[in-house]
């Protein structure tokens, strides 16, 4: 009899699991959930339903690597060709910016110079001159230098995801699912995106916005 009310016991968990969600349905679901939370409506009661979750690519370092090295790239030009995004180092655009703080630097400083000889020989036209002047080296060198912290942070996840070019960094999902739409008088809506979850494969982090979303 226990051999028995065991095997019962466990046919009856597996049925029960089989009838819920399964892994990927359940991240979609907390996924879903959470949106709709933060709008003070709960996925229960709008008719909430996932007809298809499938797996697309694994998301590796390498792949991340190509994504940083263009929005690199993009720093230097817009829209920059490929041969660019692979050839343009970092130390190359990381060195002209540190002349063009440097010569930034140095102009504010003789356009200062220029302020205070203005105001001792009382040239009113000649210190708003060399103070415009002086301002615009300023913020042209602070523009720099963001520009510059900006690309370090890029070039040190860059050099971070190269110690490990094929790990799995997020998993790329499509999802086709419906609910009841509370912004839009509860009509009943088919969508179908494309979810990235977190390293550990056990939640959606982010979803890609279609060109309507933008």
């Amino acid at each position: 009899k226990s051999i028995m009310k065991k095997i019962t016991l466990l046919l009856m968990t597996i049925l029960i699991y089989s009838c819920g969600n399964n892994k990927e349905e359940q991240m979609l679901y907390d996924y879903q959930q959470k949106n709709v939370k933060s709008m003070n409506f709960d996925l229960k009661d709008l008719d909430y339903n996932a007809q298809k979750v499938e797996k697309i690519a694994d998301i590796t370092s390498k792949d991340s690597m190509k994504i940083l090295k263009k929005e690199f790239a993009e720093f230097w030009k817009k829209n920059p060709e490929q041969s660019l995004v692979d050839t343009l180092s970092f130390q190359y655009v990381k060195n002209v910016l540190n002349k063009s703080i440097t010569q930034q630097d140095t102009l504010q400083k003789l356009y200062q110079k220029a302020v205070l000889t203005a105001i001792k020989i009382d040239d009113y036209s000649y210190r708003l001159e060399s103070e415009r002047k002086r301002d615009k080296a300023i913020d042209e060198m602070y523009d720099y230098k963001e520009t510059l912290s900006k690309i370090e942070k890029l070039e040190t996840q860059y050099n971070e995801y190269g110690k490990s070019p094929d790990e799995v960094l997020s998993t790329k999902y499509k999802a086709n699912y419906s609910l009841k739409n509370p912004m839009l008088g509860n009509t009943k809506q088919t969508f179908e995106k494309y979810f990235y979850t977190n390293k550990t494969q056990t939640e959606f982090i982010k979803e890609e916005l279609t060109t309507e979303e933008k």
